[in-house]
């Protein structure tokens, strides 16, 4: 499998676990070292990033995610690679609260350690919609 598909796997596997609140699945995804940059919250590391992202089944959750992600870029460049990604996020409250809109875009590096693709840095702008 080339590089270019294992890290599209990669992704795939990231929006999967978000969207299924599946937060071994996002561990996976991510090295240990990483840093997240967050509008609002600064850095974040590995563990509270992926709590965040992937924090509970849809079942346990109080809001329903509707996530759309694509993916806009994708360059490798040796063990070494970065994806560009537009998303648009709907949180709807299960309690009947108003719903909120995100959109922006994420710029994630990864770099490929022991035969497998990692997120090691990731900057995302996602930030709220005005209604």
């Amino acid at each position: 499998m080339s590089d270019e598909q294992e890290i599209k796997e990669l992704f795939n596997d990231w929006i999967k676990s978000t969207i299924e609140g599946d937060l071994e699945l996002a561990r996976q995804c991510i090295a240990d070292d990483a840093v997240f940059f967050v509008p609002g919250a600064g850095e974040m590391d590995k563990e509270t990033f992926a709590q965040g992202a992937a924090g509970g089944s849809p079942e346990e959750s109080p809001i329903n995610f509707d996530l759309d992600s694509k993916l806009r870029e994708l360059k490798v460049f040796g063990d070494q690679a970065y994806l560009w990604i537009e998303s648009t996020l709907v949180c709807s409250p299960k309690n009947g609260d108003p719903s909120t809109k995100m959109a922006g875009h994420s710029l994630s590096v990864l770099e490929k350690r022991d035969g497998r693709w990692l997120i090691i840095r990731d900057a995302n702008t996602l930030t709220t919609v005005p209604e």
